[in-house]
């Protein structure tokens, strides 16, 4: 579902939850698992596969990463992950990163860039760890989002809407639950850019043309996934998101038309998009759906404008905070593989 589930007016900045923080998915995996790359390390992070012990799945697990030197990132251009794990082993392999997460913060940044807005995004984590959102406001010189979705008038929130009505050329903190955490897993990666349906044509452009620029060998998308917790409060972990896989598999069409070579993930998100009733489907998920019974309906059809912006959002380059994001727009043409 979208950020901030539990209570849609409620501030994506509230505070951090059990789950929500900035250290990547796999960080309490024994050592020798996290050194790994290989599925079953990502897979075991992301599970939770069984308790330690003799004979049990996690030495089991254990024993056979460290007897293989698989790797599962394919030897192609374009591929495609899930969550902060994703997006760590991504920065890990020298990858350009692109964060999707429809339902809110990649529609949202992409129209805040399109209005010439100054980016910081943060994990509800880090805001705490700055001081909390009035705090880290006064230290980043920036102006923190309403502690509401529903925004009054000028005020700016997680809610894509918020942001046309407000004064252009702002610099916003922005922060929500699964987006932005993934950004903070790939703080390491050469580029990140913020992609989804809204920008979609133009980002698989801009990647291209940073995978060139940073000398990277594959961009990867990442689907940010949703937190259990949006069904039950006491869950923990992220599961898939529809809108998210679907709005990956925008940016890895489009980077397939220029014609870089898919992965068989990137090929299947790709797929979905391509498929007639990819748009109607968006509109018919279960984050749309709870938007738009909390009257959020704007910020659903915002979501699904499909190459509605030109500008994309990308990492400030020789920034020291890597969390600035500004608008940058792609060069004509020079993007084509080869």
């Amino acid at each position: 579902m979208h950020e901030g589930h539990a209570d849609l007016n409620a501030s994506a900045d509230a505070g951090p939850r059990p789950d929500s923080g900035v250290v990547p998915d796999h960080a309490d995996l024994p050592s020798a698992v996290v050194g790994m790359t290989g599925s079953a390390a990502a897979l075991g992070a992301v599970g939770g596969l069984g308790a330690a012990g003799a004979g049990g799945p996690a030495a089991y697990l254990s024993s056979a990463v460290r007897s293989t030197t698989f790797d599962p990132w394919p030897d192609t251009s374009v591929h495609v992950e899930w969550g902060r794990t994703g997006a760590a082993l991504a920065a890990a392999h020298g990858d350009v990163i692109v964060v999707v997460d429809v339902f809110s913060l990649s529609t949202t940044l992409s129209i805040a860039v399109s209005r010439d807005f100054t980016c910081l995004v943060y994990s509800g984590a880090e805001i705490e760890s700055l001081g909390g959102p009035a705090m880290a406001a006064v230290r980043l010189g920036a102006r923190p989002l309403s502690r509401r979705r529903k925004a009054a008038a000028g005020q700016v929130s997680l809610s894509p809407a918020s942001l046309l009505e407000a004064e252009p050329g702002q610099r916003v903190i922005f922060t929500s639950l699964n987006g932005a955490s993934v950004v903070s897993a790939a703080s390491k990666a050469k580029a990140v850019l913020i992609g989804s349906p809204r920008n979609a044509t133009a980002c698989a452009a801009l990647a291209a043309q940073l995978m060139t620029s940073v000398r990277a060998g594959r961009v990867t998308v990442i689907a940010c996934g949703e937190h259990w917790s949006s069904v039950d409060p006491a869950a923990i972990g992220t599961r898939p998101a529809a809108e998210d896989w679907i709005g990956a598999g925008a940016v890895c069409a489009g980077l397939a038309d220029l014609g870089y070579s898919l992965s068989a993930e990137a090929r299947l998100a790709a797929a979905t998009w391509s498929h007639p009733s990819a748009l109607p489907d968006l509109a018919d998920c279960v984050s749309a759906r709870e938007l738009r019974a909390a009257g959020f309906t704007a910020d659903v059809e915002l979501a699904l404008e499909v190459d509605a912006e030109e500008k994309v959002p990308v990492r400030m380059a020789g920034e020291q905070t890597g969390r600035v994001f500004l608008g940058e727009v792609a060069r004509d043409e020079s993007a084509v593989c080869g």
